[in-house]
């Protein structure tokens, strides 16, 4: 999902777009001209939203919130960072059907040639596994077929 490419745009729209309560606080980008922490223009960063002064709503049109899966590798090839609908929350809630993009825009999936994936364990919330490793693997589509952390 992303935003409009057009016409009004409301706060509670980019707070639902980044998996945030419609009525969460949504400083536009806080009280100085640099996005401040918790401000709406810094939250989409990775979503390519200007983060030069002056800011407007108008910035945040199309644009789709992703997170990031980091240090992911796959049959002779990584450590890469690969992104995902920012709506599902942190990486530990990915699922089957879920959708692995090469880009933070979520513009391109991931397509069968990477086939399956791997990740260390860590406590980040850019990684799925915390006690093991994980191997994804994914269609044509770019789509989770199936997803296990397996011990290390």
């Amino acid at each position: 999902m992303a935003l409009p490419s057009s016409g009004e745009i409301k706060a509670s729209q980019i707070n639902t777009e980044a998996g945030r309560s419609s009525d969460a606080e949504a400083p536009l980008s806080g009280s100085s001209s640099t996005p401040q922490a918790g401000s709406l223009v810094k939250l989409y960063e990775d979503a390519g939203v200007n983060q030069a002064a002056p800011h407007s709503y108008s910035e945040f049109y199309g644009a789709a919130f992703s997170r990031i899966l980091t240090d992911v590798y796959w049959p002779d090839n990584g450590p890469d960072d690969f992104y995902y609908d920012g709506s599902i929350g942190d990486a530990i809630n990915l699922a089957v059907g879920d959708i692995i993009y090469t880009d933070s825009a979520l513009t391109n999936p991931i397509d069968d040639s990477y086939n399956t994936l791997y990740q260390d364990p860590s406590n980040e919330p850019t990684t799925v596994c915390t006690d093991g490793g994980l191997q994804i693997d994914v269609n044509s589509s770019g789509a989770i077929t199936s997803i296990n952390c397996f011990p290390f």
